[in-house]
């Protein structure tokens, strides 16, 4: 079983567009320990501007690690019996850190750079079994959100031609390609239709809680509360019954992709301040998802690998060590 932690090297994944790396190796040092104690056995680690790639330097930013940096601590994890799995999010929604290439979708540029860094990713990371490549919320009214003064998302044909390209060429350097379940759990239809489940990892995603009496409405200071303040509909005030988030992820939407024949790996998240989020998922998953289909769980902090967020980062490894051991006796 894959017990996951998404973690972040990187973070010029969103609008907060930086130039230079923020990461805390204080912090990283605090996270990778607390993971081995906890059992967690695989850390996904999102590169964003953090890499000094050979094909693309021009991509790093201040205090990018190199190549030898990067080996050192996946071999350093190994030892640990933590894989350390690279990931790359190539959603337009969540690609600030392509610079330059960003707005060149379609054209062969484009392809050309994302081959390139997808094979260099396998070669930095001493060949890992998975490469993700995010690929959440890509769409027209989450692009508004996002970026105000520049719309352009894929979808119908050219979203499909694109997303299997990218699983074909994370699958032409031996490893298993691994995205977020957004088009599965929003798309169901086209997304079985045009996406195979075979050699391919989903994550379906759910930050609140799965069972009524344990749901938890948006709090101040929790980020579900803050991004909700960006929605033009009132988010917070959101009951069970009603519970829509922006892409309609919602509780019903998560074990169809495992039911469909995708693996899975469910991503549980405190983000939202729900004591419960964790919990709900596991038992909702190992009560009504296909058996076979259920890799492991993972859970997401959405924090920065940083000194002033690592207790955040700690509470939900904390989070995931218990579940893991209440529903699974690891």
């Amino acid at each position: 079983m894959i017990w996951g932690l998404y973690a972040m090297l990187g973070e010029n994944m969103w609008v907060r567009e930086k130039q230079e790396l923020s990461f805390s190796f204080n912090a990283w040092n605090k996270v990778v320990d607390a993971s081995h104690k906890a059992g967690i056995n695989m850390i996904i680690l999102d590169l964003g501007e953090g890499v000094k790639w050979e094909t693309h330097p021009e991509l790093a930013k201040k205090g990018a690690w190199g190549r030898e940096q990067i080996k050192k601590e996946v071999l350093r994890l190994r030892e640990l019996g933590i894989a350390l799995i690279p990931k790359i999010n190539l959603s337009t929604c969540h690609d600030l850190w392509l610079g330059p290439y960003r707005t060149e979708i379609t054209k062969p540029l484009y392809y050309r750079v994302v081959r390139d860094l997808i094979r260099e990713c396998y070669d930095l990371f001493l060949e890992p079994e998975y490469i993700h490549l995010g690929m959440d919320e890509e769409g027209d009214f989450t692009q508004q959100i996002s970026y105000p003064n520049l719309i352009r998302y894929r979808k119908g044909d050219l979203l499909w031609h694109d997303l299997n390209w990218m699983l074909d060429c994370v699958r032409s350097t031996g490893a298993t390609p691994w995205i977020w379940a957004d088009f599965c759990m929003t798309d169901y239809d086209n997304f079985v239709k045009n996406v195979s489940t075979e050699n391919l990892l989903l994550s379906p995603w759910y930050y609140n809680a799965v069972k009524k009496e344990h749901f938890t409405y948006l709090t101040p200071g929790s980020d579900g509360y803050i991004n909700a303040q960006r929605y033009p509909y009132n988010f917070m005030k959101f009951d069970y019954e009603e519970d829509k988030p922006l892409l309609k992820l919602t509780r019903e939407n998560m074990v169809p992709c495992a039911k469909a024949g995708y693996d899975v790996v469910p991503c549980t998240s405190d983000c939202f301040k729900c004591a419960y989020n964790t919990e709900d998922m596991f038992e909702h998953f190992k009560e009504n998802a296909p058996k076979e289909r259920v890799k492991g769980f993972m859970t997401a902090p959405w924090k920065g690998t940083i000194d002033s967020e690592v207790d955040e980062i700690l509470k939900n490894i904390s989070l995931l060590a218990e579940a893991k051991k209440k529903y699974y006796g690891e």
